[in-house]
C-alpha cells in the first residue's frame, strides 16, 4: 500500500501492509491518523517507566513490558489500531506472528501513555478511555511538563499524582510503587 494521506480510511489489513517506521499513525475508527516522532524528553521518559516496568515484570512473573507503540486493536468495524508508549501485558495473552497477527487483541492490561509536545489532556484522556473500553484495567497518564500523572481506571475519574507522591499498582499490579519523580529522572 503507498502511503496514506491523513483520514484515509483503512482496516488492520492495510495498516499490516504499511512500514511502521515510514509511515507511524494509528487507526481511529476506521480512518488513518499520523503519529509524528517523539522529542528526547519524551523519550527519556518512555525509558525511565520502561525500565521500572521491565524489573516489575522480572519480580512478577506472568507479566511483560513492552514499549515503542506495539499495536492494539481496540475495536473491530470500523478499526481502531492504537500503540501505547509503554503497557504491561498478561504473559498468555502476547500475539505471536508478523503483522496484524503480532498486535494484541484488545487493550493491555496497563497503558502508559506520555503527553508529547503537541497532546492536550483531552486528547489522552480520549485515548484513556479508548484503552479502558478495550479492557485495560489501568492507564497512567503521564505529563513531563507539570511533573504528573493522571490515573485511570475502569468506572473512575481520574486521579492526580505529583513529584512528591508515591504510585502504587493497587488491585491490578500488587507490590508496585515507585516514587512520580522517578519518571522523570
Amino acid at each position: 500500500m503507498t502511503n496514506p494521506s491523513p483520514n484515509t480510511l483503512m482496516t488492520f489489513a492495510d495498516a499490516a501492509r504499511l512500514d511502521a517506521d515510514e509511515t507511524p499513525g494509528d487507526l481511529v475508527e476506521g480512518t488513518f491518523v499520523p503519529v509524528t516522532k517523539s522529542t528526547l524528553r519524551h523519550g527519556r521518559v518512555l525509558i525511565n517507566i520502561g525500565t521500572i516496568l521491565k524489573l516489575y515484570s522480572r519480580s512478577h512473573p506472568g507479566w511483560i513490558a513492552v514499549g515503542g507503540d506495539p499495536g492494539c486493536k481496540l475495536s473491530h468495524d470500523p478499526d481502531t489500531l492504537r500503540g501505547p508508549d509503554v503497557a504491561l501485558v498478561r504473559k498468555e495473552r502476547e500475539p505471536t506472528g508478523r503483522g496484524e497477527e503480532g498486535w494484541l487483541e484488545g487493550a493491555p492490561d496497563v497503558v502508559v501513555e506520555v503527553f508529547g509536545d503537541s497532546q492536550s489532556v483531552v486528547e489522552l484522556l480520549r485515548k484513556a478511555a479508548e484503552f479502558l473500553a478495550a479492557g485495560a484495567k489501568l492507564v497512567w497518564l503521564v505529563d513531563p511538563d507539570r511533573e504528573r500523572v493522571l490515573i485511570c481506571t475502569p468506572g473512575g475519574f481520574p486521579r492526580q499524582l505529583g513529584p512528591d507522591d508515591v504510585l502504587d499498582g493497587g488491585d491490578v499490579l500488587p507490590g508496585f510503587s515507585c516514587s512520580v519523580a522517578e519518571f522523570f529522572e
